[in-house]
């Protein structure tokens, strides 16, 4: 990443601030350019989770309808802006990057970059575990428990395409928090001992916001999206507990040489 002095005064960091946030508006326009330009792709595969909850194109097609004239235009609009932002999220990661580099001491600055990147492959991960694995499975259930009753569900796309959209964003924004967690391992302002602790209620927060994110809050998506992120925290404290283990041995040969 590329530094700025660190001697700038106030109205330099402002100035290298304004163009940090023209870059990456930039990037983010030019995001949603490109996922305005390929619509029709993108609204298509977007529909998969439906189709693979009903087994087949053409029932879902038959099943997903809009009762508002201009439905349409929210259902462009959210697409097009969420995954102009998903697209960009990588080049507003490295921007942001370089511009808080500076202000960071040589510890800070090593993780810096890997930082960036893990949390760019930790949202995408995020993203396809609902799109791939959840959203099926909980669309494929609430549709064969209303074939079992006997009722014909229809999807307003508006109401289709932003639960998808949202409720994939959710999960990846969320699938953060390990990265955030060997961060503050890293930096020795949150102890291993603190985590191992507090399993119990880090599992009960992971529960109530998988009720809140999920698109029906029912047995299959609940227990999947907490069992992900609380195999992810569970991941933090394994790789969190070997980076405290060989601090301390670090420590502790330096101690003996000197």
């Amino acid at each position: 990443m590329e530094e700025e002095p660190s001697d700038m005064t106030f109205f330099e960091h402002l100035e290298v601030f304004r163009w940090t946030l023209g870059r990456s508006c930039l990037a983010f326009f030019l995001g949603v350019a490109i996922v305005f330009f390929f619509m029709q792709d993108v609204a298509g595969f977007l529909q998969l989770p439906l189709a693979k909850a009903y087994g087949s194109v053409e029932l879902m097609e038959k099943n997903l309808i809009t009762y508002k004239p201009m439905g349409v235009i929210s259902v462009f609009m959210q697409v097009a802006v969420l995954g102009g932002l998903s697209l960009a999220m990588p080049f507003i990661l490295y921007f942001l990057g370089c511009f808080v580099a500076p202000g960071l001491e040589q510890k800070e600055r090593r993780i810096l970059g890997p930082s960036c990147l893990g949390a760019f492959l930790l949202f995408m991960f995020g993203c396809l575990f609902a799109f791939y694995i959840i959203l099926p499975l909980t669309l494929g259930f609430s549709v064969r428990l209303n074939a079992l009753l006997g009722f014909d569900l229809l999807w307003a796309a508006s109401d289709y395409y932003n639960m998808v959209v949202w409720f994939c964003l959710a999960t990846g924004a969320f699938f953060q928090f390990p990265l955030i967690i060997l961060t503050l391992i890293y930096l020795n302002i949150v102890h291993i001992q603190v985590l191992r602790s507090a399993r119990r209620y880090v599992f009960l927060g992971l529960m109530v916001f998988s009720a809140l994110v999920s698109p029906g809050g029912d047995f299959i998506s609940l227990p999947l999206t907490t069992g992900a992120m609380y195999l992810l925290y569970e991941l933090a404290i394994l790789i969190g507990g070997r980076m405290d283990a060989r601090r301390q041995k670090q420590v502790i040969d330096e101690m003996e040489d000197l």
